[in-house]
């Protein structure tokens, strides 16, 4: 091997070598590569409580709208009522 290369070769390594101490990669054990899966595992979880919370919450607005709608239209009806029973009063009365 010609020594160009060889003396190439030997700083390359030196400096990945240089380049890798004291640096530890931050998930090589299956340790914190399990622990990285369980916090995605519980924020997919977290996301999916999330969007049935709302689904809950907007079936739950969606339904008290119609009930406000329902006595909207029985208190109309009913101040009609009352209205043509005095009217019905002061013609007869």
């Amino acid at each position: 091997m010609p020594v160009a290369v060889a003396l190439h070769m030997s700083v390359v390594s030196k400096l990945a070598m240089s380049a890798n101490s004291g640096k530890r990669s931050r998930y090589s054990s299956s340790a914190s590569r399990a622990k990285l899966d369980r916090s995605r595992q519980t924020a997919r979880e977290c996301r999916a409580r999330k969007n049935l919370r709302y689904q809950y919450l907007e079936a739950l607005i969606a339904s008290r709208e119609k009930a406000v709608h329902a006595l909207r239209e029985e208190l109309n009806t009913v101040s009609s009522r009352i209205l043509s029973c005095d009217i019905c009063t002061n013609i007869f009365g």
